[in-house]
């Protein structure tokens, strides 16, 4: 089966939605390395950064992409705020970076998709600096 490249996903959209999942991945152990978290937390940690990652299935066609991206960030922002006293507030950004992956297609837009794409990087490098230098 072919797939038409204009279609896919581009390697900027799906790097976005990896920093979404392996960012907050990242700071938890950060933070249940640090005390702060309960390890028994982790396999919480690790489920819903899988569900973070399933648009990454959808990397072929980008209405699907941008489907499940919608879907997946309204349920992880109900889950962040929901779920905050276990530290799935960390997931909070995911919800931004989920939003600018769906946008960030430089074919589409070349000017903004740029901006996305830094912000969203920033966003990332943010988080984990302020994790790992507590």
């Amino acid at each position: 089966m072919h797939v038409d490249a204009r279609n896919g996903v581009h390697p900027w959209q799906f790097g976005l939605v990896l920093l979404a999942a392996l960012t907050p991945l990242v700071a938890s152990i950060a933070w249940m390395d640090q005390g702060f978290v309960d390890p028994s937390f982790l396999s919480l940690v690790l489920a819903t950064a899988g569900v973070t990652a399933v648009p990454l299935f959808f990397h072929a066609g980008s209405s699907g992409f941008v489907a499940s991206i919608g879907v997946i960030s309204v349920f992880l922002l109900l889950w962040s705020y929901a779920a905050a006293m276990a530290g799935m507030f960390l997931f909070f950004p995911s919800v931004l970076q989920l939003w600018l992956a769906a946008a960030a297609d430089p074919r589409r837009r070349p000017t903004a998709a740029k901006a996305m794409a830094g912000a969203g990087l920033a966003l990332s490098v943010l988080l984990l600096a302020h994790f790992y230098g507590e």
